[in-house]
């Protein structure tokens, strides 16, 4: 049986002008709890407009010696960023840190389950008229 717990996460997303650290730092420990993690195995990290940068993110793990980490790009559509910025780099990494497992899961993508948070989100506002 794999051990899934030897891998560390990376939500990457595109990044803001506006600073959503709080709100966001609360989503990401809600998830690490939802897959059985400790809060410093799942981290974000941003493309553009933010900080800690994907580059910073994969550094820290590398620097924790983790051997396993996997990037989940928090995208609706596989645009340039997902299917050319963060590619370029995990190869980087890879080629400087052949040791090191990194992997790129499919973006969020338009997942039937967003249809379900959609109406669910648009009721929410309806309801409060």
């Amino acid at each position: 049986m794999t051990e899934y717990n030897l891998e560390k996460i990376i939500i990457v997303l595109h990044g803001s002008l506006l600073n959503h650290t709080y709100e966001l730092e609360n989503f990401i420990k809600k998830l690490a709890t939802a897959l059985k993690r400790k809060p410093e195995d799942v981290k974000y990290a941003f493309l553009q407009f933010g900080s800690p940068s994907l580059e910073n993110s994969i550094s820290h793990y590398i620097k924790e010696n983790v051997k396993n980490i996997i990037v989940h790009p928090l995208f609706l559509l596989s645009g340039k960023h997902v299917n050319s910025h963060i590619p370029d780099i995990i190869k980087k990494f890879k080629q400087n840190y052949p040791d090191i497992n990194i992997t790129c899961t499919k973006p969020l993508g338009l997942h039937e389950k967003l249809i379900d948070i959609i109406i669910d989100i648009i009721k929410e506002r309806i309801e409060e008229r």
